[in-house]
């Protein structure tokens, strides 16, 4: 049994700007002789954060001035409390998880460290500073998060207060070539359009793109476990099944009320695996010869690899394999998977974790 297990997921995304660069140009990059569409990892991250904290109600706070929100919740629970001497307080309770500013004033004041904290570590650091409590009050290498402990988190001045990622995230990458189109838009000036004038508030250009995009998650169950120290709570099981809903639905959300391009995964492979591995579309997919689109291409060609890793290492795959999709094909292909619906596979990953 490997505590490794991946899940690839294949969705089309139709016209939109989920991820784009400083100049507003939709992230991408040229491999195999061909220009991609690119969703970065970290947004990708972000976007399950996201949707798994909303699911679950367990939120964390990524900020530079996690002070203020300490001091804040402190003062929640003592409105009576010396604010002044809070804000000291908390500083230096948070300044001892990174390195210090820089005092030469030629070099200008050091922007903000960013910090990651639970919800629940926020309210324990304001207790200990209403208290004067001594101490630590992050544990060495764990938290109760569930987001923290999957995608890691790092302290500069306390690296024993890390915790290590136990999900590795890929970019998601088109499997074919794309092209980036450019809109010019206006908006209307109603009192002038009342009136029958001619003219417009404002004139822009946007970029845009659409395509294929397959990107991959692993889950390190052992880190996980290192890591969480949730992870044999009675409710770890409805915890875990959100994070992995959230994976399979997390995406970017740039532009998104102006695209609203929400989309239901083509294919949801859920690989079991000794060594960590992924598949390739280093020569971009062409469209199917008698439907167009590439979304048909591109399944025959995952399941091609699927085939091949078999023939060349089974031993590799040996665990679970689980199949759920929207695309039609996906019941005729990767034919030594088990297939059913999202839930099934979600609660087969989940049995898998908790093994």
């Amino acid at each position: 049994m490997s505590h490794h297990l991946t899940l690839h997921i294949i969705a089309s995304v139709p016209y939109s700007n989920l991820n784009r660069d400083d100049t507003g140009t939709p992230k991408h990059v040229r491999r195999g002789g061909y220009l991609a569409a690119l969703l970065s990892s970290q947004s990708i991250k972000k976007g399950i954060r996201t949707k798994y904290e909303a699911n679950s109600l367990v939120t964390s706070v990524r900020s530079g001035q996690l002070d203020a929100d300490v001091v804040d919740r402190a003062l929640a629970i003592n409105p009576d409390a010396d604010e002044k001497a809070l804000r000291k307080k908390a500083k230096t309770l948070l300044g001892k998880l990174t390195k210090a500013k820089e005092s030469d004033p030629e070099k200008g004041k050091e922007s903000d460290r960013s910090i990651w904290l639970s919800s629940e570590e926020l309210e324990t650091a304001a207790a200990q500073i209403l208290e004067d409590a001594d101490g630590d009050f992050l544990q060495d290498y764990k938290t109760g998060s569930l987001a923290i402990a999957s995608f890691g988190r790092m302290f500069a001045a306390a690296p024993q207060k890390g915790t290590e990622a136990a999900l590795s995230v890929s970019p998601a990458v088109t499997t074919h070539a794309v092209a980036i189109a450019t809109d010019y838009f206006s908006t209307i000036d109603d009192i002038k359009e009342a009136n029958r004038d001619t003219g417009a508030t404002y004139l822009g250009v946007a970029q845009y793109t659409t395509g294929v995009f397959y990107r991959t998650v692993t889950i390190d169950k052992q880190q996980l476990r290192r890591s969480w120290t949730g992870f044999d709570s009675p409710d770890s099981d409805e915890s875990l099944r959100l994070l992995v809903d959230a994976i399979i639905y997390g995406l970017p959300r740039g532009k998104q009320h102006s695209t609203a391009p929400f989309v239901q995964p083509a294919l949801v492979l859920a690989e079991e695996q000794r060594y960590r591995s992924a598949y390739d579309f280093e020569a971009p997919v062409q469209p199917d010869r008698k439907e167009g689109g590439y979304l048909k291409p591109t399944l025959e060609e995952l399941d091609r690899q699927y085939t091949a890793a078999r023939a060349f290492d089974r031993g590799n795959f040996d665990g679970v394999e689980f199949v759920a999709g929207t695309a039609a094909e996906v019941q005729n292909l990767f034919k030594d998977a088990e297939h059913g619906s999202k839930d099934e596979l979600i609660d087969a990953v989940v049995a898998w974790i908790k093994q």
